[in-house]
């Protein structure tokens, strides 16, 4: 009879871990909002840590904003990235309304995360998106929290109305040149004194660009301490009512129904005006002259003719020289031609050429790269994801960031605690939240400015590029003007009838026209 030998092995193979995260979300900044935001923070650690076939990717927590918008949701975004990396196998959080109170882009992440192999486990509801079935009560709740936000921001709507009709509304953006103090508009003596100048400098003749241009060689500091004063920005200055002690409410509205996007109030909603609703900054007088000169001067520039704007209009440069090309007609042919050449034919080597090559260049490059079998688009998207994983996996920088906001985390569900059971004074409590929150809110700045690098935003750029081209169902046979706008960045041509598209993404594309 055989006899049989039982062979070990050297080494057991261990125990295939899951890679999980989890989402939190609080929709305002309040005590409570921020205690449940450390309570889930706090649940999802432990539960997580406590399972010996997970393994805890990270916390991804959005603070403070609404669930209507995904593209609103840094961290969300953030998760979703590392999705489409293979680097997260499983998503918990508390409920679907956390995970978005957006029926239609709850069930387009889901599906999203689905074909990349990933569920979402949603504990309150009890469901589990890989689960056959259970995409059908995901809609049902997500229908439900939609309807939820709706009726939420209808009665936030009349509230704001019925004290917009008082006279009574405060609105919490407070104007460059005041600050909101005790829900109160208070002027403020620093930015007050330039609001003043501008008004003073309109009124001596300096047009609105002037005016911007001279604020910034001045160095001065728009409200937000961010970007550069614009035409538009000192515009929206002179004409704002607010300036001389007064309130128009509800210039935008929005829609009644989700996604809730604004628009500007051009008659569609009531609006009211509210005189005397605070101390006023510029005189009556003042504001009146700029009124009348703002409304002369935009007469006078409606009167002036407008040129003719077509698709390759300011978009071909010449590789020779630099200079854009022009639009001419050379008997009865449309043709482009760089301006130097057309003042000058020994200024620059280059030539003429007529529109209708330059249309079958484009056309030719968006066929190559739709229908094309080599699959460019695909290709480069390959190795633009094998780059971002290897610069996220050797960024310990960001993984140390992380470590650090979860630590503070920590912290503040500590002084939660605290509090509640009367160890720690209010105030002492307030002011240590208020530093912890000061240094997590820096301190997610730094992560994500660490996050963004080039090539993300390169992949992100290429992908839209691809799904953009993958509308077209056959190859292109005429010019696509719409098309052309989408895609293209810049055009070059150069005298040896090279012609080089910059599309999204920055990839560059020659074509011989």
């Amino acid at each position: 009879m055989p006899e049989a030998r039982l062979i070990s092995p050297i080494t057991r193979q261990a125990m295939a871990k899951s890679r999980v995260a989890a989402y939190c979300r609080v929709s305002s900044n309040s005590a409570d909002q921020q205690s449940s935001y450390a309570n889930q923070i706090r649940v999802y650690t432990s539960m997580i840590q406590k399972r010996r076939d997970w393994e805890l990717v990270e916390i991804f927590a959005d603070e403070g904003l609404s669930g209507m918008k995904a593209e609103n949701r840094t961290e969300f975004q953030r998760m979703i990235r590392m999705c489409e990396l293979h680097q997260i196998d499983l998503i918990i959080t508390k409920s679907v309304s956390r995970f978005a109170r957006n029926a239609k882009e709850s069930l387009v992440y889901v599906r999203k995360l689905k074909l990349l192999g990933i569920g979402v486990q949603f504990e309150k509801e009890g469901i589990f998106t890989l689960a056959l079935g259970d995409e059908m009560l995901l809609n049902t709740f997500s229908a439900i929290a939609q309807e939820e936000s709706k009726a939420i921001s209808q009665n936030q709507r009349l509230s704001i109305v019925k004290r917009m009709e008082d006279g009574e509304y405060v609105d919490s953006n407070a104007p460059y040149g005041f600050r909101l103090m005790n829900k109160e508009l208070t002027v403020y003596e620093p930015e007050a004194e330039i609001v003043r100048s501008i008004f003073r400098m309109y009124l001596n003749g300096c047009s609105t660009t002037e005016i911007a241009r001279e604020l910034n060689n001045r160095r001065i500091q728009t409200k937000t301490g961010k970007g550069t004063w614009r035409s538009a920005k000192v515009a929206y200055i002179l004409r704002n009512e607010r300036y001389i002690g007064d309130c128009r409410y509800q210039k935008t509205y929005r829609d009644t129904t989700v996604p809730f996007k604004q628009y500007a109030n051009r008659g569609q909603e009531d609006q009211f005006y509210a005189k005397g609703t605070h101390a006023p900054l510029i005189d009556q007088d003042t504001f009146g002259k700029v009124q009348s000169l703002l409304q002369k001067r935009q007469e006078n520039f409606s009167k002036v003719a407008t040129q003719n704007i077509y698709p390759l209009t300011s978009r071909i440069q010449c590789s020779e020289c630099g200079s854009y090309f022009r639009r001419r007609l050379v008997s009865g042919t449309v043709k482009w031609a760089c301006c130097r050449h057309i003042n000058d034919r020994n200024a620059c080597e280059s030539s003429y050429y007529s529109e209708e090559r330059i249309y079958d260049g484009f056309t030719a490059m968006v066929n190559k790269l739709r229908f094309g079998e080599e699959d460019i688009l695909g290709q480069v998207i390959s190795r633009l994801e094998s780059a971002v994983l290897l610069y996220k996996k050797n960024n310990t920088a960001a993984r140390e960031m992380s470590q650090s906001i979860a630590e503070l985390n920590a912290k503040l569900l500590m002084l939660e605690q605290l509090r509640a059971k009367g160890y720690l004074a209010p105030e002492v409590h307030q002011t240590q939240s208020r530093d912890i929150n000061n240094q997590l809110a820096k301190l997610k700045k730094e992560r994500q400015t660490e996050l963004d690098s080039h090539i993300i935003q390169m992949l992100d750029d290429v992908k839209h590029l691809k799904t953009i081209l993958e509308e077209l169902e056959d190859p292109l046979e005429r010019f696509d003007e719409k098309l052309f706008t989408e895609v293209v960045k810049a055009i070059s041509i150069d005298h040896n009838d090279e012609m080089t598209l910059t599309v999204i993404g920055g990839l560059r594309f020659t074509e011989l026209i």
